[in-house]
């Protein structure tokens, strides 16, 4: 059994006291313990890496000492070709790439990562006909949002064809970016659109994709992206959330640098409401991760009130001290439960 220098040692301890708690015999324990090895870098992978990276930064050496004009003629030819012909090209780059991911795929196990690497061009394929297909066709705004959503719809069904999780996460990614773009376009690109800034609207949005993507759960092929789709969201939505007690429902600097902290105060008692709710279910639920959000969150919004009510009042040094002095209580206290 091969584990980490910690896990190493708690399981040492625990046979230990299993031991002297007579729950287990010396001799037993012994050869359990023999079984442990720890955990050590992997130096075979390090040096092919390593090897890689020389092989591939050699070859560079050697073009760019051996570049002919007739090297940067081609390449300066390559590129002066019409966009039509860069979005036929990657195009057919984005179906080529699956394929060559489909074949590794079949071949068996241990090529995940070739796999992907192809997905990931098949990706960087497509996003660039996206980008190539504005260029030729010139269309209005609504399609040049909606080509991000093409984009991210592409990922997502890569995804799912090959059950790749960094896909899916990607696509999710490529979904957020559609939203925020799409919300600016139809405010006419202003930030507040139906009287909500680009934090506040995030916030909802990932809110409810948070609340939905619990619905994977019940397919059967979608089981496997419920968690990662549920985590994502959930990121996404603590960030809006702390964006938003810190800058509020302003779509401006010049109105947020003109607001009181006091006005900014109810964003941030929501957040320390919806930090409390996650605390608090986690602790009846017995469910770690939420408790570490709520606790987290508490956290963060106790240092953002701390920033927006005494940044101005205090001295710069008083206002890092009492800083520094929080942080070494925590530290302190973490290293208390640490070493227990």
């Amino acid at each position: 059994m091969r584990l980490s220098r910690k896990q190493r040692i708690l399981a040492e301890r625990l046979l230990s006291t299993w031991v002297d708690e007579e729950l287990l015999t010396r001799e037993h324990a012994d050869r359990l313990s023999s079984s442990i090895s720890q955990k050590t870098l992997n130096w075979k992978r390090v040096a092919r890496n390593m090897l890689g990276l020389a092989i591939i930064f050699m070859v560079i050496a050697f073009l760019h000492l051996v570049a002919d004009k007739w090297v940067i003629q081609f390449l300066e030819s390559f590129f002066a070709m019409s966009d039509a012909f860069f979005l036929v090209l990657l195009l057919s780059l984005s179906m080529v790439f699956p394929f060559l991911a489909r074949y590794f795929h079949r071949k068996g196990h241990g090529l995940n990562l070739s796999v992907e690497t192809f997905l990931l061009l098949g990706l960087l394929a497509f996003s660039g006909a996206a980008y190539y297909t504005n260029a030729v066709f010139q269309p209005v705004s609504v399609i040049k949002v909606l080509l991000i959503l093409v984009v991210s719809a592409y990922t997502l069904v890569v995804s799912f064809l090959f059950r790749d999780k960094l896909m899916w996460l990607l696509g999710l990614v490529g979904v957020m970016l559609w939203f925020g773009v799409e919300t600016v376009r139809l405010s006419n690109w202003e930030t507040s659109f139906l009287g909500l800034n680009l934090p506040v609207r995030f916030l909802i949005f990932t809110s409810f994709l948070a609340l939905a993507s619990n619905a994977l759960s019940l397919f059967e092929k979608f089981r496997r992206y419920s968690d990662i789709s549920i985590h994502f969201f959930l990121m996404m939505m603590w960030v809006s959330l702390w964006m938003t007690a810190l800058f509020g429902n302003y779509s401006s600097m010049e109105a947020w640098d003109n607001a009181s902290a006091f006005q900014l105060l109810p964003w941030g008692v929501l957040m320390g409401v919806v930090a409390f709710i996650f605390w608090f279910m986690g602790k009846k639920r017995h469910h770690k991760e939420w408790i570490w959000m709520g606790s987290i969150a508490l956290f963060a919004d106790v240092y953002t009130q701390y920033f927006l009510f005494l940044w101005e009042p205090l001295p710069a040094s008083l206002f890092f001290f009492v800083m520094a002095l929080s942080f070494l209580v925590i530290g302190r206290k973490a290293e208390v439960i640490w070493g227990s």
